[in-house]
């Protein structure tokens, strides 16, 4: 672990709070178990410190108890934290769950501006105690004061503003990145002082920017001596960083507090961002820039940090579809060069919500079958493979594996998804494959955090099964992680546990199959219907291709989903009028006998069974047809007739009379 980011930590897990009281006995019995584990990290026996740790996890701790934790044993967890591994990840445990109190109260501006000004004192240690208690009660809301007063005419005060968020540690980093925007020159010089004070890497890139572009001859030169480099190529990495989810130089959980920040001269603002899409921001900030500077490859870079933005917010439906439009607008305006580029790596690495809205994005553009798209054709994830057919068709294209993967996504009953996080690769991809032959979208990560990285980034989750232990953390603080989110309060987990597993809100199993995952899943709700526009899309594509004769064994698969919802019967029923044969005559009959179908999709089988007979001279009993002729309504009347007529079915004469 970074000691730069160390540093900052140290702060965060400080000897002291201010609103802590020691009462809890979970509490003590954390302590202890903690006690005894760091007995045993300090003897070298690793395991047994892990159990301890395990422990502690298992049980538990509330909010105040793990701040408890932390007014006794600053050292001791700051130890672990450096150590890294599932030392480190106990530690952070320990801290997200601590940092979660009092998170409404941080917010409180103008109590940060009351508590700042012992920041200003003459006494260094009010100054030092000032700092401390504006770090712990505010986090970076803490730094709005402070930045206010960088560009203060007073230059005792300036300096003062410099020294205290130079001291408050890596929650910094965001808020006075931002400050480096300032049209305040004062503000972007003292900025840069804190942030070569805090020497977090994260700002490196912003640094060398400034360095090389920045339109005060003061600033580039205070920059020049912090960073150097390719800025643009800097900014790049960077964006890449926090859309990996990078643990050193990108958006650490206790971070991650919904909000990103501008600044309008001395006033810094904090603007609310759901937190799922936080590091995605940052992410977008730094590419554009990067797409600005001229670097290679930020485009398709940007084009993949769109489309996972735009599906995280489809994720929240009404309430953010204005942006998510926007978003998706913005993606549709890059080169589609570029995210065809963009799509190849969502479907190299398995992004399957991202990879739907790029095949979305490229379906119909310019009338190009775009390599990627072949690729998409491919994958092993059902989403990608048939939202790629669909494009195809769309291109009209209707090769052997275009139309297998329409046609199996006639059949969808729902799309569904499961997160598998597991260190057990043979393990893991029995599961996976026995998961994607049944029709269900797998997304696999071998670690602890890149399975949060997919969580994150995730749409919407049916189950998730989670391996104990991980290589990296500990099952306890995945699912606790999940758990936090609203999109998985009730998710079905599953925890592939042992003797050492403690309680969790999850179910602990030896082993699981995929029938035991899939009878897991809960009813669907509105927004994860996006079966049924897939099915349509394909019908109205393989309805399209029968004109052709291009729909090979599809029609087989037409038939079946004339008993889907409607919307998807119509197109199916007009498929089969132009591909099927006479096996298909009853199933179409049974459509027009129904009265509880739509009259749309029974119009459309009556035609389908006059198209029939033209093409091979199968004959239905014209009964059904007469009959519904007679229920009044015009366009299934004239379909009826029509069919009957084209199979010679008897004159049905009609008189005039006026009444």
């Amino acid at each position: 672990m970074s000691l730069i980011r160390t540093s900052a930590l140290r702060l965060l897990v400080g000897a002291t709070l201010f609103t802590v009281s020691a009462t809890s006995a979970n509490a003590q019995t954390s302590q202890e178990l903690l006690d005894q584990g760091m007995a045993a990290y300090h003897q070298g026996n690793y395991e047994a410190a892990t159990a301890k740790f395990r422990e502690i996890v298992a049980s538990n701790p509330s909010n105040g108890d793990a701040l408890q934790m932390l007014h006794q044993s600053e050292d001791a967890l700051l130890e672990l934290l450096i150590e890294g591994g599932e030392f480190e990840a106990f530690a952070r445990e320990i801290l997200a769950s601590a940092r979660s109190e009092g998170r409404e109260a941080m917010r409180d501006l103008d109590a940060a501006a009351t508590a700042a000004e012992g920041c200003f004192s003459d006494s260094y240690s009010d100054r030092a105690n000032a700092i401390f208690a504006l770090s712990q009660n505010f986090g970076p809301f803490g730094a709005v004061p402070l930045v206010s007063a960088m560009g203060d005419s007073n230059e005792s005060r300036r300096l003062a503003a410099i020294y205290a968020l130079s001291r408050m540690g890596s929650n910094m980093v965001l808020p006075v990145l931002a400050a480096t925007h300032s049209t305040n020159t004062e503000v972007r010089l003292s900025s840069l002082h804190v942030l070569n004070a805090l020497g977090d890497p994260r700002a490196m890139a912003r640094i060398a920017d400034m360095a090389a572009n920045d339109a005060d001859g003061s600033v580039q030169a205070l920059a020049s001596s912090i960073a150097s480099g390719d800025a643009a190529q800097m900014l790049l990495e960077q964006g890449s960083h926090y859309f990996h989810h990078d643990m050193v130089r990108g958006l650490a959980p206790t971070e991650n507090y919904g909000v990103l920040w501008t600044i309008d001269g001395r006033s810094l603002n904090p603007y609310d961002v759901p937190q799922n899409v936080v590091e995605i921001e940052l992410a977008k900030h730094s590419l554009l820039r990067a797409m600005e500077l001229g670097a290679m490859g930020a485009e398709w870079r940007l084009g993949m940090i769109y489309a996972t933005e735009v599906a995280l917010l489809q994720g929240h439906g009404e309430d953010l579809a204005e942006q998510m439009t926007a978003q998706n607008n913005a993606l549709l305006t890059l080169s589609h060069s570029s995210l065809d580029e963009a799509l190849t790596h969502a479907v190299r690495d398995h992004r399957a919500a991202a990879a739907e809205v790029l095949i979305a994005a490229l379906d119909g553009a310019g009338g190009k079958a775009w390599n990627s798209l072949h690729e998409a054709l491919q994958s092993p994830i059902p989403s990608i493979s048939h939202s790629a057919a669909i494009a195809l068709a769309h291109q009209g294209e209707y090769g052997a594996d275009v139309t297998s993967n329409l046609a199996a996504a006639l059949g969808l009953d729902a799309q569904r998804t499961v997160h598998i996080i597991d260190g057990n690769a043979d393990r893991a991809g029995a599961l996976a494959d026995a998961l994607m032959m049944a029709g269900v979208d797998v997304t696999v990560a071998s670690d602890g955090a890149s399975g949060l990285v997919n969580m994150h980034l995730g749409l919407n989750v049916d189950a998730f099964v989670i391996a104990d232990p991980l290589p990296d953390l500990y099952a306890g603080r995945v699912v606790k992680s999940l758990r936090m989110d609203n999109r998985f309060g009730s998710t079905p987990v599953f925890v592939l546990g042992n003797d050492g597993t403690g309680d969790m809100d999850a179910e602990v199993v030896d082993s699981v199959d995929a029938a035991t995952v899939m009878g897991s899943f809960a009813d669907l709700d509105a927004q994860r219907e996006r079966y049924v526009a897939m099915a349509t899309a394909a019908a109205k594509a393989l309805a399209h291709a029968a004109h052709d004769g291009q729909v090979g064994s599809a029609t087989s698969a037409m038939i079946g989903a004339l008993g889907r919802a409607d919307g998807i019967a119509k197109y199916a029923a007009h498929g089969i009028g132009f591909s099927g044969d006479g096996s298909a005559a009853p199933a179409l009959l049974a459509v027009v006998s129904n009265t509880g179908r739509s009259s749309e999709v029974r119009s459309a089988a009556a035609a389908a069974l006059g198209n029939l007979f033209a093409r091979s001279g199968v004959a239905v009993d014209t009964a059904a047809l007469q009959s519904a002729m007679t229920e009044g309504d015009a366009a299934l009347s004239a379909a009826c007739a029509r069919a009957i007529g084209v199979m010679g079915g008897g004159h049905l004469s009609a008189g005039v009379s006026v009444q």
